[in-house]
């Protein structure tokens, strides 16, 4: 079996409180999910900054331990994956009731409360920069797994950083396919070999990514929500005034088949050739 790139997770054990133990102030409670909630966070030493701290729910309602290797997979994906574009992990620590990861506040929240509302320009900006993060993921035998508007942070420059990586895995170095029960994923962003596979059904888990990332390319060029509803591909083909360099690729990232669906680094090497943004392409 080849070396892990991914590093043990590390994990604080913490007797008492997270946030006593590395001095924060839980200041609001931002968003809730599945896992638990996300909070706002002031570092007492710092006053005039923000950290955002995920809280993961330990226990369920009978007691038993919940969410642990969702919290140790994205605590190992954030503390190895070093790119710009990519969310990263401060410190872990796991409490008596409750497991809490502190990373950056990224004051302009997620993606998906900008469709409708970004330049074009700004919208092929994001795409590229979330391309990259997923061309080095792949590059590394890493897949994300959930690439969504809701997982894409956008910093106070508007840049856009990928996160979430509760559902992401590693794949061997030649290993091409995953079997559908380890598929996480959005059910509105779900490839069509996704949609309807048995458990054992192989997937090609790369060109699962370069999907999501086509239907985040086509919110934000439609300026529609993903539906479970929509078929994309059929909406991009006949959506003529999109600009043509995008939309051809576009429609590659969208392809019904998984064999000719282009790669995330095939999508970024041809757009390169019309982008303005070909130097965050070539750099990250």
């Amino acid at each position: 079996m080849a070396r892990s790139v991914l590093g043990n997770a590390k994990v604080y054990q913490i007797e008492g409180d997270f946030f006593t133990k590395f001095k924060l102030e839980a200041e609001e409670v931002i968003d809730s999910g599945m896992c638990g909630d996300i909070v706002l966070a002031i570092p007492l030493e710092k006053p005039e900054v923000r950290r955002v701290v995920k809280k993961f729910t330990l226990l369920d309602q009978d007691s038993n331990v919940t969410n642990q290797e969702t919290f140790e997979a994205e605590v190992k994906f954030m503390q190895t994956c070093d790119h710009p574009y990519i969310t990263k992990c401060l410190v872990a620590g796991v409490c008596k009731d409750y497991l809490a990861i502190c990373m950056y506040y990224y004051p302009r929240g997620t993606l998906d409360n900008y469709v409708g509302n970004l330049s074009l320009d700004l919208s092929e900006l994001c795409v590229i920069q979330v391309a990259c993060a997923l061309r080095y993921l792949h590059e590394n035998n890493l897949v994300h797994m959930d690439v969504k508007l809701d997982n894409v942070f956008l910093d106070a420059d508007f840049n856009a950083v990928l996160g979430d990586f509760g559902l992401a895995l590693e794949l061997q170095p030649q290993q091409k396919t995953v079997g559908r029960s380890m598929c996480g994923g959005t059910p509105c962003y779900y490839p069509p070999e996704r949609k309807g596979a048995t458990d054992n059904t192989q997937l090609d888990p790369y060109k699962m990514d370069a999907y999501c990332l086509g239907v985040v390319l086509w919110a934000l060029l439609m300026e529609r929500d993903p539906d479970d509803g929509i078929d994309y591909f059929f909406e991009a083909r006949r959506k003529q005034r999109l600009p043509t360099h995008l939309r051809e690729l576009l429609l590659k990232l969208l392809d019904k088949s998984p064999s000719r669906r282009i790669t995330v680094a095939d999508f970024l090497k041809k757009l390169r050739r019309d982008s303005v943004h070909r130097r965050i392409i070539d750099r990250y």
